[in-house]
């Protein structure tokens, strides 16, 4: 059960981090272009690795048979 909740909070801080690598990419906080790809394709790329990877945990026997 805690790791279920632990799993859940990891993969809202994923797309956290992707959301705030959009808004990095359409704000004018960098104001170079290159440093500003560099850091929006890196916070992307983290951000999209950790919620496929959250989202692909197998489920345990527990969750299958309480649903059935």
């Amino acid at each position: 059960m805690a790791t279920n909740k632990s799993n859940k909070i990891r993969t809202y801080l994923y797309v956290l981090l992707s959301i705030a690598g959009c808004v990095l990419a359409c704000s004018s906080l960098i104001p170079n272009d290159y440093v500003k790809l560099i850091v929006v394709m890196g916070t992307l790329f983290i951000g999209l690795y950790g919620i496929m990877k959250g989202l692909s945990q197998p489920q345990t026997e527990e969750e299958t048979t309480s649903k059935e």
